[in-house]
């Protein structure tokens, strides 16, 4: 990488090393609390509990980090995680760790998640201009190292589990978060960015929210397009973190296999995204957004049938790719149909309406596998795909029913 700056080089290091340690608690949360209790209504509850803060964080990151500066909110961030995460094993290991103590943990470890994820972006967007780096080479290798780390992060954390314990497991997540916090400090010389102090930035007002429901409830095709992501979203996540490890702990009663099935899970994410340039100039948004929706209620409804656990991998694959498909589309569809002077206000609500129906899906798969509906589902999630796409069917239409009229009456 002889064009690529060293500080940038740690910054690549830095990324990577964040993303295995969120794989590892990704699935050793599921895992701990399965092997505890045995309730994935259990699972479900503490993981609502994770992702709430994510979703709060949504409205105040940007503000967060141009009041205090991206260096100082990537290391805070990153020394909470460390804390939080470290006092789970010590409180395990001193007895006195319950399920309301492992939720409040949890919490504060994810409660500066996104303003972390976004320091660490601006820093590196700052050490690229101040470098005078190119770019697409810069974004293209990030990128890569990220794909490749979400491959092989949960088939890293499965080992580590496998072979050490899910409570030791804790330890190598913990010190991932402290190793780059750390390098930040001792490297900080390195950085040109780190001279940026902050400003005082306004957090924002109720119009600012208030004025950007307004306008994604005016215009339809923005509105189709959120009611489909954050219905898709009250599936796919509770799929991954709740119903996969319940599946494998019940079926299969291995940590590796579940390791397995969400690096294939990824891998189907992956080249579907890395396929999407070339879908994308033959086959309309709209297109390509119903056939990668239609193709995840199918898996869902063959998955119901799958006794083999290589036909369990191979229909995880095709998940994947029907999620990586649709992903890009749906920024895309955001990017052509928002004015610009709006982008930033219709993307956070975006991504807060999104997060705001995860903890739905986790209650609401937790509580069908405690009961007699658990056999049956990936049937419940196929019907909601299928309600999403109804969805943005009758609003889309209703957007071609009101354009046409105009048209005619003019």
């Amino acid at each position: 990488m002889r064009r690529i700056p060293r500080q940038i080089n740690f910054l690549f290091v830095f990324n990577g090393l964040s993303i295995l340690g969120n794989a590892i608690t990704e699935v050793a949360i599921p895992w701990l609390i399965l092997e505890i209790s045995g309730s994935p209504l259990l699972v479900a509850g503490i993981m609502s509990a994770k992702i709430l803060p994510v979703m709060l964080s949504v409205f105040f990151s940007a503000q967060l980090v141009d009041r205090y500066s991206a260096y100082r909110v990537s290391v805070i961030s990153d020394m909470v995680n460390f804390v939080s995460v470290l006092l789970i094993p010590v409180f395990f290991v001193a007895d006195v760790l319950d399920f309301y103590l492992l939720a409040l943990l949890l919490l504060f470890s994810t409660i500066l998640d996104s303003p972390g994820r976004l320091a660490k972006d601006v820093i590196l967007a700052k050490e690229i201009t101040q470098t005078k780096s190119e770019n697409e080479l810069i974004n293209g290798v990030n990128s890569t190292i990220e794909n490749v780390c979400d491959l092989i992060g949960p088939v890293i954390a499965s080992l580590i589990i496998a072979t050490f314990g899910v409570v030791n497991a804790l330890y190598f997540d913990a010190i991932s978060f402290l190793v780059v916090a750390l390098g930040l400090i001792i490297l900080k010389k390195h950085f040109t960015s780190c001279i940026d102090k902050g400003t005082i930035a306004s957090f924002p007002g109720k119009e600012y929210i208030f004025d950007s429901v307004k306008y994604i409830i005016k215009n339809n095709d923005i509105l189709s397009i959120l009611i489909l992501s954050a219905i898709v979203n009250l599936v796919v996540t509770p799929f991954l973190l709740v119903y996969l490890p319940y599946l494998n702990k019940v079926t299969y009663d291995s940590i590796l296999s579940l390791g397995i099935s969400m690096t294939v899970f990824g891998t189907g994410t992956t080249l579907a995204s890395l396929g999407y340039g070339i879908i994308a100039k033959r086959y309309s948004s709209e297109r390509i957004i119903l056939l990668g929706y239609t193709l995840l209620l199918v898996c869902f409804i063959i998955l119901n049938q799958i006794q083999n656990q290589y036909l369990l991998f191979t229909t995880l694959f095709f998940i994947g790719m029907s999620v990586g498909m649709t992903g890009p589309v749906e920024v895309t569809m955001i990017q052509k149909r928002v004015d610009e002077k709006m982008f930033s206000r219709v993307m956070t609500i975006f991504s807060s309406v999104r997060f705001l129906f995860v903890p739905v899906g986790y209650l609401l798969v937790g509580v069908s596998l405690e009961t007699e509906l658990a056999i049956g589902v990936p049937y419940i999630l196929a019907c909601i795909v299928g309600l999403g796409l109804l969805s943005y069917l009758l609003i889309s239409r209703r957007n071609l029913v009101s354009s046409s009229k105009i048209n005619d009456f003019q």
